[in-house]
C-alpha cells in the first residue's frame, strides 16, 4: 500500500513540473509586434445591357482591373450604369471615391452604383473609370478597381411627332395651305442620352443655308413665311458632331402626308373660316357667302381658310385643323372680323375655342353660324350659355318660319330672317348665361302660321364681350335662312356696324 503511494506522489511531482514550462492557457494570446490597421478593398460590377459582368480587385491573386477592356466588349453606348462595392478586413467600408478620366479631382459618395454619361466628342473614344473604398480609419484601397470603356457614338434619331402634321389617304398629289405661320414639332432621342444632342438644325427650302436650336428645342414657330410652295427640314445634331437623317415636310417620299405646302397671302382684314368639310367638294355654302363678300369687299378684300375633316369621313384631311393651338391663334389674329360657319359633320369650335376666345379678347369681333346636331357645348369661353336644348327634336324646321332680330339697332326689323329652306337635322335653342344678350329668336309659337316643333319664342343668336372684342353665336345654318333676301343687308350691317362698335 504504501508503495503505491509513493508512485502516485512521484507522478504528481512529475506532472507539476512539466506544467510550469507551459504558457497559461487563459493569458493574453495577442501578438507583441501587429500588423496595424488593413486597407479596404474594392470592386466593380458593370450593367451592361442585359449582360452582367463581374470585375474584381483582390490582391491574393494580384488580379487588379488595370488598363482592362470590360470583358472583352467592342464598343459601348456613352451611358453606363456601374456598380462598386467594398469590403474592409478589420474594419467597415464607410465610403467611396471615384474618377473619370476626365475629371480634374475624384468625387466621394457613400452609394454603391451610379449611372454616368461619358462625354464622347467624336465618333470613338475611350474612357477609365477607378473607384477605391476608405474605411472606418480614413485608410483608401491603394490599388482602386479601375475599368476602361471603349465607346461609339450611336448619331441622334428625329421623327415629326405623331399627328402634328397633315395626314392622308389615297393620292398624295394634294396641297396643304397654311397662312404665313406655321409650327413643327419633333420628337428627337439619341441612344447616348438625350443630353448628348447639342443642336437641333433647320431650313427652310434651302439647305445650304441651316440655322441652329437648342438640342433640348422640340417644336418651331416659324412666322412671315412668304407665300409661295415652300418645304420644310430639320435634323439633329450630338456633341460629337454626329447628325441624324433630315426630315422635311413635305417629304416627297412619305405618301401618308400632302406632296405640296403652300403659304396663302393674307388678303383684307375679313376671315370667312369653312369649318364645313363636307361642303369643300362642291363648295356651294362656301359660294353663299363669298357672293356676298365680293359684292361689300372685293374679291381680294377677304381671306378664305378651309378646315377639312381629319376624321372619318377625311374630307380635305390635308387642311385639318392645325395641331398647334398657335397656328390657329395666328390664323385668326391676321383679321380684325371672322365669319365662321359650319353646318353638318363634326366641326372644330371646341378644339379651337380657347383660340377664338383669345382672338376676341383682343379685339376681334367674330360671328359663328354653327348649325350642327351636336349641341353646343356650355363650357366654351366665346359665349355664354347658361343651357341648351333641341329647337326641333324631330329633326324638321320647316321652312318659312321666321327668326326675329333684337341687336339694338333701328334697323332690327330689317334684320329679322325667314328659313328659305326646311332644316333636315336637329339644331340647339340656346338659354343665354350672364353676360349675354339674346340677338335672334324664334317666332313665337303663338303666332306663326306654320306648325313650328318648339314652344315660346326660343334664342337662337347670342352676343357676348370678350375683353375689348365680341362673339355672336348663331346655332342655325346661316345660309338656309335667307327666305326674306336681305342677307347682304345682314352683313353690311354685321360687318359696318355691329363689328365696328
Amino acid at each position: 500500500m504504501s508503495s503505491n503511494k509513493s508512485h502516485i506522489v512521484l507522478l504528481f511531482c512529475l506532472l507539476l513540473t512539466m506544467g510550469c514550462g507551459l504558457k497559461d492557457p487563459f493569458g493574453d494570446r495577442r501578438d507583441s509586434n501587429p500588423v496595424g490597421n488593413q486597407p479596404p478593398q474594392t470592386h466593380l460590377f458593370l450593367q451592361v445591357s442585359q449582360t452582367q459582368i463581374s470585375v474584381h480587385d483582390t490582391l491574393t491573386d494580384g488580379t487588379i482591373v488595370t488598363k482592362t477592356y470590360t470583358a472583352g466588349l467592342d464598343t459601348m453606348p456613352s451611358r453606363q450604369v456601374v456598380h462598386w462595392w467594398g469590403d474592409d478586413p478589420d474594419g467597415t467600408v464607410v465610403g467611396y471615391y471615384y474618377q473619370w478620366d476626365y475629371q480634374a479631382s475624384p468625387t466621394y459618395t457613400t452609394q454603391e452604383h451610379d449611372t454616368f454619361y461619358v462625354p464622347i466628342r467624336s465618333y470613338y473614344d475611350e474612357f477609365t473609370f477607378k473607384v477605391w473604398a476608405v474605411d472606418d480609419q480614413g485608410l483608401q484601397d491603394p490599388t482602386p478597381a479601375e475599368l476602361r470603356f471603349p465607346v461609339y457614338n450611336t448619331p441622334p434619331v428625329i421623327s415629326f411627332r405623331l399627328n402634328t402634321n397633315p395626314s392622308i389617304t389615297g393620292n398624295p398629289n394634294v396641297t396643304a395651305y397654311t397662312f404665313p405661320t406655321r409650327t413643327f414639332i419633333w420628337d428627337a432621342s439619341d441612344n447616348d442620352g438625350r443630353q448628348t444632342i447639342t443642336h437641333i438644325l433647320y431650313a427652310l427650302d434651302d439647305t445650304s443655308t441651316w440655322r441652329s436650336l437648342p438640342g433640348d428645342a422640340d417644336q418651331i414657330t416659324l412666322r412671315e413665311i412668304p407665300p409661295g410652295e415652300h418645304r420644310f427640314f430639320v435634323k439633329a445634331q450630338d456633341i460629337s458632331g454626329a447628325t441624324s437623317r433630315t426630315i422635311s415636310f413635305p417629304d416627297p417620299a412619305d405618301t401618308s402626308v400632302p406632296l405640296h405646302w403652300v403659304v396663302k397671302p393674307v388678303q383684307g382684314e375679313v376671315l370667312l373660316v369653312n369649318d364645313f368639310a363636307q361642303d369643300q367638294r362642291l363648295y356651294q355654302v362656301q359660294s353663299f357667302y363669298t357672293e356676298i363678300l365680293n359684292e361689300l369687299l372685293g374679291p381680294e378684300g377677304y381671306s378664305i381658310w378651309e378646315i377639312g375633316s381629319a376624321t372619318t369621313p377625311l374630307i380635305n384631311s390635308q387642311n385639318a385643323l392645325p395641331y398647334s393651338s398657335l397656328d390657329i391663334e395666328a390664323n385668326l389674329a391676321y383679321f380684325e372680323k371672322v365669319i365662321w360657319f359650319a353646318h353638318l359633320g363634326r366641326p372644330h369650335l371646341s378644339a379651337a375655342g380657347l383660340s377664338i376666345t383669345r382672338f376676341a379678347g383682343r379685339g376681334g369681333r367674330i360671328f359663328i353660324s354653327n348649325g350642327n346636331e351636336e349641341t353646343p357645348d356650355t363650357t366654351w369661353m366665346f359665349t355664354s350659355l347658361d343651357s341648351v336644348y333641341r329647337l326641333n327634336p324631330g329633326g324638321r324646321l320647316l321652312a318659312g318660319v321666321r327668326v326675329l332680330a333684337s341687336f339694338g339697332s333701328a334697323d332690327d326689323s330689317q334684320l329679322d330672317l325667314k328659313l328659305e329652306k326646311m332644316i333636315g337635322n336637329r339644331v340647339s335653342a340656346l338659354v343665354a348665361g350672364p353676360g349675354a344678350d339674346v340677338v335672334w329668336r324664334m317666332e313665337p309659337d303663338s303666332s306663326t302660321s306654320i306648325t313650328v316643333p318648339y314652344k315660346g319664342s326660343p334664342a337662337v343668336a347670342l352676343r357676348y364681350p370678350i375683353g375689348s372684342g365680341k362673339c355672336i353665336y348663331f346655332s342655325l345654318p346661316l345660309h338656309m335662312c335667307n327666305g326674306n333676301k336681305n342677307m347682304t343687308s345682314f352683313f353690311r350691317y354685321l360687318l359696318f356696324e355691329e363689328f365696328n362698335r
